[in-house]
């Protein structure tokens, strides 16, 4: 779910600059080409906050995993 959201996102942005495109009414134009844009940038916002949501879990899942082996291990050169 997490993936698809960014996708749904920028579809429907997309959806908006298009639309824009194709009417022919000059406030009905600024209309959606404002929302496709924020839509747009929204993505840029929503797969961010998934990125870092990501992450955390990861750090989480090493910090688990390094508790239960005792620590951190050093590389041996």
């Amino acid at each position: 779910m997490l993936i698809v959201l960014p996708s749904i996102v920028s579809g429907i942005g997309l959806a908006f600059v298009l639309a824009a495109i194709l009417v022919n009414q000059q406030i009905l134009r600024d209309v959606f080409l404002c929302l496709g844009a924020s839509m747009l940038w929204a993505d840029f916002f929503v797969t961010m906050a998934i990125f870092r949501h990501s992450m955390r879990d990861i750090e989480r899942r090493l910090r688990r995993i390094e508790a239960a082996t005792g620590g951190h291990q050093t590389a041996e050169r």
